[in-house]
């Protein structure tokens, strides 16, 4: 597979800006959703540019909701260096890779928080 290139559906009810007072936007936090297909860990990433964020500006993110291939609702970690955002899933196959960033495919509903692009 390769990075997270898709549009995510921004969830505007939810979602907002910040700018200073020049009306220059400084921070912005989104809830969306985004289809993932074997993507979320360290080789397959889900990156800033993507999801409408700048270049490594990425503050905080957080999962709201994960479907899978199979239509099960579950938990999923998030993880951010800034740059990207990373997926742990709970369900691994062996404690040692459960907190390890891994791909995963399915729906995800996250809130992001950062600087915009």
């Amino acid at each position: 597979m390769a990075a997270y290139s898709g549009t995510p559906v921004i969830d505007t009810a939810y979602s907002w800006e910040v700018g200073d007072r020049n009306g220059k936007f400084t921070l912005m936090r989104k809830k969306m959703t985004i289809t993932l297909s074997s993507q979320g860990g360290a080789t397959n990433t889900i990156g800033d540019a993507a999801l409408g964020f700048a270049s490594g500006g990425i503050i905080e993110a957080r999962a709201c909701l994960f479907t899978d291939g199979g239509s099960q609702k579950r938990d999923v970690w998030l993880f951010t260096d800034g740059t990207n955002v990373y997926v742990g899933d709970p369900t691994n196959a062996t404690d040692a890779t459960r907190g390890i960033p891994g791909d995963v495919t399915g729906d995800l509903v996250l809130v992001v928080e950062g600087r915009p692009a």
